[in-house]
C-alpha cells in the first residue's frame, strides 16, 4: 500500500498521514469495508439509497476510516480518548443487541469520562471535515488540548443516537432545510454513523430547530479526569440513506419515492 501525504486534519502539519479508524477498531470497526461515495447513489435515480450493488468502492481491509492524521495526533487522540469511546460503544451494544423490555425508555452507563468521549467524537468530525474553516479550527484546538474544557453552545450542539443497523455514514459539512409554518430554516450539520452510535454536529444552533438525538454537548464541560454515571433517553434511529438528519425506514423511503413519482406523472393542463 502506498504512502499518503497531506495536511494533518488536527495539527495542520504537512507530513505522511496515518490511517485514522472512525470509529476505533475495537468499537466494531475491524472488518473489511467497501465504502462508496454519495454522488454515485444520487446519480442513479432507480437505485434504493441502501443498495450498493455494483458501485465502485474503496477496499478498506482494516475497517472504515481515512488517511487524515499525522502519527503524533493519531497516537495522542487514541491514547487520550480512544478507550473511553470504545467503553461506551460496547456498553450501548450490550443494551441494544438484546430485547428491550416494554416501557423501558432510558439507559444508564456507569464510570464514564464524558470529556474524553466527546473529544474522540469531535476528532472524527475534524477528520471528515478536512478543510479550512473557523468553526472546524476551534474544534481542532479543543481536541488537541486534552485538558481544555468547554464548547460555545451558541456555536455547536452535538447530539447522539443509537442505531442497530450496520449502515455506516460520513457526512461532511452540509446544509439541510426544514419547513416552518411560513418559511424555511437552514441548518449547517455534519453527521457520522457507525454501529452502535450515531452523531450529528449542529453549527450555530437555534432555539427553533427540531434537533435529533440526545444532546451531549455538556460533556465538554467536564474535566479530563472527571468520572460520571450518565443517564439518557433510549434514542434508537434507523439509518438507510446518506443524507444527514433523515432517519426513515426502508418502507418509508419506498412510500416517499412512490408518492414523488405519482406527483411527477400528473399531467399538466394546457
Amino acid at each position: 500500500m502506498g504512502k499518503h501525504y497531506g495536511r494533518c486534519a488536527l495539527c495542520g502539519k504537512e507530513c505522511e498521514l496515518t490511517f485514522e479508524h472512525i470509529p476505533p477498531r475495537s468499537a466494531f470497526n475491524s472488518t473489511a469495508m467497501k465504502p462508496v461515495t454519495g454522488d454515485q447513489l444520487i446519480v442513479d435515480t432507480d437505485r434504493m439509497p441502501w443498495d450498493m450493488t455494483g458501485l465502485h468502492y474503496l477496499n478498506q481491509q482494516q475497517g472504515m476510516g481515512k488517511y487524515s492524521l499525522c502519527s503524533s495526533c493519531n497516537n495522542n487522540t487514541g491514547t487520550w480518548y480512544g478507550n473511553d469511546y470504545v467503553f461506551i460503544a460496547r456498553a450501548v451494544h450490550q443494551i441494544i443487541s438484546h430485547p428491550i423490555e416494554v416501557g423501558v425508555n432510558g439507559v444508564g452507563i456507569k464510570d464514564v469520562h464524558p470529556l474524553r468521549f466527546i473529544k474522540q467524537i469531535l476528532s472524527f468530525f475534524c477528520s471528515i471535515n478536512h478543510f479550512e474553516n473557523d468553526r472546524i479550527d476551534i474544534l481542532r484546538k479543543f481536541v488537541l488540548d486534552k485538558d481544555l474544557v468547554g464548547l460555545d453552545k451558541a456555536q455547536y450542539k452535538l447530539c447522539m443516537y443509537f442505531t442497530k443497523g450496520y449502515f455506516m455514514k460520513y457526512a461532511p459539512l452540509s446544509v439541510i432545510l426544514a419547513k416552518s409554518e411560513n418559511s424555511y430554516e437552514a441548518m449547517a450539520v455534519s453527521e457520522i454513523t457507525a454501529y452502535p452510535l450515531g452523531f450529528i454536529l449542529y453549527f450555530d444552533p437555534t432555539d427553533t430547530w427540531a434537533y435529533e438525538g440526545i444532546d451531549i454537548t455538556c460533556f465538554a464541560d467536564c474535566k479530563y479526569d472527571t468520572i460520571a454515571n450518565i443517564e439518557m433517553g433510549l434514542c434508537i434511529k434507523e439509518m438507510n440513506d446518506i443524507f444527514p438528519g433523515y432517519y426513515r425506514s426502508k418502507d418509508e423511503i419506498r412510500e416517499c419515492i412512490e408518492s414523488n413519482l405519482k406527483f411527477i406523472e400528473i399531467p399538466t393542463k394546457e
